[in-house]
């Protein structure tokens, strides 16, 4: 079989955010036998070029300035786009018209309606698409569910969360992240850090049938620095930095209660605490941040028996992913699945449409105090 001939949308060599050649790029320089990279797609032509001489890539890869372009070539199989979340749509369209496989960053667009669309585009146009939502393929994700499924803690009874993260600070963000401020944008610490967490503990747990939101605004103004820290304005954030759900799990009727803050831990502390009662025992999953789906290196999965009353820590690794960058491991393993062809062992874009009706409800009726289902 043929290797999987790919365009990247986004591999930049100056992006405020370098997901792109941190994740993607060594997932598929690893899966040479499965993928080439075929072609690179910047906002020039001039910075693709660069990128591909940055990276090495083969001097045969294409250089291309539009979406269009690389939607026009006929060499290409499947179109990558990790770019800023709000030009997820102008930039994947073309690919999915011209009936290409496409694999999107996480959100899949700026809002469900564009998420939506999206997904009956791709429908019409019968293509295989794949969603960045890696957390529910990750280690220790299939490890806990699988401790569960066997019977290690018994009927899970209740679950609940605290995490803090999504930024370095707690009352800034850097000004290339300025738009994290911005609802309009769709990319923010809720969309990006709780959406990712949240993803992967339904992938264990099941959805909700009912939730209750609250979305807080504790430090409603933000400070903008530049890259040595220094303030450069402070702006009016639209995104809350403070989320509090509660609900109950479809598949067993248990409470899940949930706490995301933004910003760093309290010294000393995990940044990541998630417990799962059972009748029998209970799982504890620790590290330093809710990124597992990123960086999970030093998070930990601990099973407490009630009979013994012993705590056992449960191994767990990546395999054969395990060598790879972090940001690259659950990348890999996406793709991997897909070169497979099973189209129900990945997240596609019908899984992202689920969850931005989760934020949608989060975000736009956490005011109304009121139980919703978004399923």
């Amino acid at each position: 079989m043929s290797p999987i001939r790919v365009g990247i949308i986004g591999l930049s060599t100056s992006a405020t955010t370098d997901w792109a050649p941190r994740a993607h790029l060594p997932a598929l320089l690893a899966a040479k036998d499965n993928y080439t990279i075929a072609a690179v797609c910047n906002t020039s032509v001039a910075s693709a070029e660069r990128a591909i001489a940055t990276y090495k890539l083969a001097p045969s890869t294409k250089a291309y300035g539009n979406a269009q372009d690389l939607a026009d070539d006929p060499n290409i199989d499947l179109v990558v786009c990790s770019t800023r979340v709000d030009t997820h749509y102008e930039t994947t369209a073309p690919s999915i018209r011209a009936r290409k496989d496409v694999f999107v960053e996480w959100p899949l667009a700026e809002n469900l309606q564009r998420a939506s669309e999206l997904t009956e585009m791709a429908k019409q146009n019968g293509v295989k698409t794949m969603i960045g939502l890696q957390g529910q393929k990750m280690p220790i994700t299939t490890t806990v569910k699988s401790l569960i499924e066997d019977g290690k803690i018994g009927t899970v009874i209740s679950s609940t969360m605290f995490v803090s993260g999504g930024v370095n600070r707690r009352d800034a963000f850097p000004e290339g992240l300025k738009y994290f401020t911005e609802k309009r944008i769709g990319g923010n610490p809720v969309t990006i850090g709780y959406a990712h967490m949240i993803d992967y503990v339904h992938a264990t747990l099941g959805e909700f049938v009912s939730m209750q939101a609250n979305a807080h605004f504790t430090r409603p103004v933000v400070k903008i620095t530049n890259k040595d820290g220094a303030l450069l304005e402070t702006v009016k954030s639209e995104i809350p930095d403070l989320v509090i759900v509660h609900g109950s799990l479809a598949t067993s009727g248990a409470p899940l209660s949930v706490t995301f803050r933004r910003g760093p831990p309290f010294p000393g502390s995990e940044a990541l605490n998630w417990a799962i009662q059972g009748e029998k025992g209970e799982i504890r999953v620790t590290g330093p941040g809710p990124s597992l789906q990123a960086w999970d290196d030093n998070s930990k999965i601990e099973v407490h028996e009630f009979a013994t009353d012993k705590v056992e820590v449960v191994d767990w690794n990546h395999g054969e992913f395990q060598p790879l960058p972090g940001p690259a491991r659950s990348i890999a393993r996406l793709y991997d699945l897909f070169a497979k062809g099973d189209e129900k062992s990945y997240p596609t874009f019908e899984n992202a449409v689920v969850r931005h009706r989760e934020l949608e409800a989060l975000l736009n009726r956490s005011d109304e105090g009121q139980k919703v289902s978004y399923t």
